[in-house]
């Protein structure tokens, strides 16, 4: 017996019915297969009808068919059907008589609203055009103009087709219509060439166009949000225009067939499914998607017990991977894998075949996030430029075991510098990166990066060696290791030790693949905090590995900390406390006077504060308590082994801020500002410098207490100090400009032996420099900072600070900068700077980008710096070509050793980089961001 449900009379059932209409395959023994054919009557009445079905039939337990037929339902329906005629109607799409490849509609079907991918307006389709004429699927539908006249104004006609929407543009919409009253501005959109591969191209004025990338990958939307059950996961879905089965054997389906199973949909032209091995056949526009997967085939066969498909001359889109590829067959295992014949896999965006790894076998582990090609060869053009046997590459950031990509750079002092690391994923929660280093002026280096994660910590283990520097003569290394870690509740420790071989390994050696800062001073910290709600308390060990030629800074081994701060009366009252114990210590050997001291030092320092606060003004007194007690060691002849410091501080702060309003634009303040500031003065001649150093002149210093860093030494004044400030704000309360200036008025002289306030020169002045401050920010881009000191008497410059930086997004950065402090008279003129730094990174279009910088000493005629680079950035790769010229050493005495070199980096979309990026981070120099490796464009 042959059920065979088509005819230009019989609208198929499927494609108006609900989804409960339609036929599922259970993965059970038995099964129950319903084949419906909606009535040919009027959507209210199919809708009231919506559980009659012509055909009711079921696979018995003897693997036979039994079949009943709603006689009563076909006469009636047979009846209807040849009274109603095809209509037209607003809003749906209609189908000719005269169409013999699909069916007729006795009734228009309404047309739902646009799929939220394609984001049009409801109200703005329109269906013009019969289903069965070809239409051309355009992106940005929600670009259309809303109106009242909006019928005749449609910039595209949809109409909704087998669950997908169609759209074409509308050739009588009139470009006369933009920009007119009671319209919005229209940007007319691209031609869509490859939306059947989800891509769309950005269209003038969107937000990706400009950039690299002329557009992107959409994924179509699929409703996953509703959690399935187990029922349902298994469950099939199917719908078909027409279908005819045998009893016993196979149902052939035709037209707009969609089988759906959990979150995947399989989609063809003409199948046919075989309900005994339950396996489908399908052909032409076969299409298949899941979250994240399209495949578009030729034809396919799918093994609906197994979850298995296999695809034919097909084409693939892993959205989120931004990965796309053919293969001349693909398959699709249940367990997520795909394995293609005859492949090719890029990142590249659909029709720019830039680079491509093609091979005769492709495996793609989309859960564990890799490829493996075998037999495999590098593409560029589409012309082969390498062969592997065997290539592993990532499609996210999910870890795995294999070499990463080689860098590449040269150097007049290096030559030749080529790295090839290696990584070895050992277990989720620690890995390893082995890196050799051939250096052809040098040898051998071989680098090492091992990271190590737990539930309470993070760590890495850094190092470097070469066995025999051929320039240096001698073995060479190199050790990094950091912590952070969190042992218990409240608890922090914390860890950052590096060590190098000799004083010129990070000149001659940089340790850019490595967690090894290049610095004159390299830290070796231990560190163990506790935190409570308003007290903490810390123990550290400090010690250094000084680099250069200076002295080496005092190392605290160890110090002990506790400082807290308690509020009372409504939070007015402040009880603020430090209290600290350090052991100072260094190596002295070639140091003479006061530097060779060391010792242990006990400092407290209580203070007792009272904020009185209102929107219009503050007022807020202070009474602070220092001392400190020492026990020195190698202090110069005749000085105490045991000298103390106790002073009393006592300030008054205190401000005004006034307002008014320009024409509701720009509100401005006037903010004066006066603080007393009264600081016992104490003889500290005697006393060493462990981690003090008096304060550099400036507007916001001039109010400080203390006029030192650290807990050695305290300015004793009675000053007041002046300042005015006026801050200009918008209307949203965002600071555009400020501008400052204040000044210290002395009561009595200061003596060098009871410390010096910030700009004094001897202590006997009455009143200080003036110091400026003015930021301004012009536009959201563009900030113009500067801070200078003025001579009181003849207002000149003695010293100062500009900066004017550009940035309106990631990709663009301008910044020039002038520091002089020429006109301070300064003991050691090797002090004074004249400095200047520009750079640039900017595109000069959506592909090509200059990058440059410049530093020049201009006291000196010194050439500090000089980078100039140019880079190709397109949607799938990127080249980037720097000269660099250099001072490697420069204690500012005397010109300094210079290098300079040509480097060149790849970078390949979703596989990563290979070249070097010349010298230390310079880009991040630049821009004061660090550029990732594996960036995604």
């Amino acid at each position: 017996m042959v059920l065979d449900f088509e005819g230009g009379e019989k609208q198929a059932a499927l494609i108006a019915q609900t989804e409960s209409d339609l036929m599922p395959f259970y993965r059970a023994h038995s099964f129950k297969l319903v084949l419906a054919i909606a009535a040919a009557i009027s959507a209210s009445q199919a809708m009231a009808e919506n559980d009659q079905r012509l055909w009711n039939c079921n696979l018995n337990s003897a693997g036979e068919w039994d079949c009943e037929v709603n006689e009563q339902l076909m006469r009636e329906t047979q009846q209807q059907s040849s009274s109603v005629q095809p209509q037209t109607n607003p809003g749906a799409e209609t189908i000719p008589e005269s169409s013999s490849e699909q069916p007729a509609l006795a009734e228009p079907v309404e047309v739902q609203s646009a799929p939220q991918a394609i984001a049009a307006p409801a109200a703005s389709i329109v269906q013009t055009q019969p289903v069965n004429q070809p239409r051309q699927v355009v992106d940005r539908v929600g670009s259309v103009v809303q109106s009242n006249t909006l019928a005749a104004n449609n910039q595209f006609e949809c109409s909704g087709l087998e669950g997908q929407w169609q759209c074409q543009q509308n050739t009588d919409y009139q470009s006369d219509n933009i920009g007119k009253a009671g319209t919005l501005a229209v940007v007319r959109p691209v031609p869509q060439l490859y939306a059947s591969l989800d891509w769309y191209t950005y269209s003038p004025g969107d937000a990706g166009f400009g950039g690299s990338c002329p557009g992107e990958y959409r994924e179509a939307d699929m409703d996953l949000s509703r959690a399935m059950t187990q029922s349902e996961q298994q469950t099939i879905f199917l719908e078909a225009l027409r279908s005819s089965t045998v009893l016993g054997g196979v149902t052939q389906l035709e037209g707009g067939i969609n089988m759906r199973q959990g979150g995947r949909v399989l989609s063809s032209d003409q199948a046919v499914y075989d309900p005994e091995s339950r396996r489908a056949t399908l052909s032409g526009n076969v299409r298949y998607r899941e979250q994240g997967l399209l495949l578009l085939a030729d034809s396919a066969e799918a093994d609906l017990t197994q979850g298995n498909a296999g695809f034919h001359n097909a084409e693939y889109v892993m959205h989120r991977e931004h990965m796309r590829g053919e293969a001349q067959r693909i398959e699709r295992f249940g367990d997520a894998r795909v394995e293609m014949t005859e492949g090719r896999v890029t990142f590249c965006e659909p029709g720019n075949n830039t680079w491509a790894i093609a091979a005769d076998s492709l495996e793609i582990h989309t859960d564990e996030g890799y490829g493996e090609a075998y037999h495999a060869t590098f593409e560029v053009a589409d012309v082969p430029v390498l062969y592997l046997p065997y290539f592993y590459f990532p499609i996210n950031d999910n870890r795995r075991s294999g070499f990463l990509y080689p860098k590449l750079g040269y150097s007049d002092s290096d030559g030749l510098d080529i790295a090839t690391p290696y990584y070895f994923n050992l277990a989720p929660n620690y890995d390893d990166t082995f890196t050799p280093r051939i250096v052809s002026e040098r040898g051998l280096v071989l680098e090492n990066e091992f990271r190590y994660m737990n539930q309470w910590s993070m760590n890495t283990l850094s190092t470097a060696y070469i066995a025999d520097d051929d320039k240096y003569g001698d073995s060479r290394w190199a050790l990094g290791a950091t912590h952070l870690g969190n042992p218990a509740e409240r608890w922090f420790s914390k860890i950052d030790y590096r060590r190098i071989s000799d004083d010129d390994y990070l000149d001659d050696l940089d340790t850019t693949n490595l967690e090894i800062a290049n610095q004159d001073d390299l830290n070796q910290i231990g560190e163990l905090r506790y935190q409570a709600d308003t007290w903490q308390f810390i123990s550290r060990v400090h010690e250094y590995q000084t680099t250069d030629e200076g002295p080496e800074p005092y190392e605290r081994v160890p110090q002990l900390q506790f400082s807290g701060k308690e509020l009372a009366l409504e939070q007015h009252l402040a009880l603020d406390y430090l209290a600290d114990l350090t052991v100072f210590d260094r190596n002295n050997d070639d140091l003479t006077g006061r530097e060779r001291i060391t010792g242990t030092r006990a400092h407290l320092r209580p203070s007792l504060s009272y904020r009185w606060e209102r929107p219009w003004a503050y007022f807020e007194p202070r009474a602070t308590y220092w001392y400190s007690q020492y026990d020195l060691n190698d202090q110069p002849s005749g000085w105490s082994s045991n000298p103390s410091l106790s002073v009393p501080i006592l300030s008054v702060d205190s401000g005004l801020k006034f307002e008014r309003d320009y024409a509701d634009l720009l509100t401005q303040t006037l903010e004066p500002r006066i603080k007393l500031i009264s600081a016992g003065k104490e003889d500290q001649s005697e006393l060493p410098d462990f981690d003090s150093s008096r304060l550099s002149f400036s507007y916001y210093n001039l109010f400080n207490e203390t006029g030192y860093s650290g807990n050695d030494n305290i300015a004793g004044t009675d000053q007041v100090t002046l300042g005015l400030s006026s801050g200009f704000y918008s209307m949203l309360g965002i600071e555009q400009g400020r501008l400052a200036v204040a000044q210290a008025y002395y009561f009595d002289d200061r003596e060098a032996s009871s410390g010096l306030r910030p700009g004094d020169e001897d202590g006997t002045e009455d009143s200080s420099n003036l110091a400026l401050l003015a930021n301004w920010n012009i536009t959201p881009s563009l900030q113009f900072r500067h801070d200078s000191e003025l001579d009181e008497q003849d207002f000149e410059m003695v010293q100062q600070n500009y900066r004017l930086t550009y940035k309106p997004d990631d990709m663009r950065l301008v910044y020039l900068s002038y520091r002089d402090n020429s006109g301070s008279r300064f003991d050691d003129p090797n002090d004074e700077i004249r400095q200047t730094d520009f750079a640039v990174r900017w595109p000069l279009s959506p592909t090509w980008n200059i990058l440059g910088r410049w530093q020049e000493d201009l006291l000196r005629s010194e050439n500090l710096e000089t980078l100039l680079g140019i880079e190709y950035v397109s949607c799938c790769w990127k080249v980037r070509l720097t000269g660099r010229k250099w001072v490697t050493d420069n204690d500012n005495s005397n010109q300094g050793d210079t290098d300079k070199g040509i480097f060149l980096q790849f970078v390949l979309r979703g596989l990563g980089s290979f070249g070097q990026e010349g010298g230390r981070g310079f880009l991040e120099d630049i821009t004061g961001e660090k550029e990732d490796a594996h960036e995604t464009f």
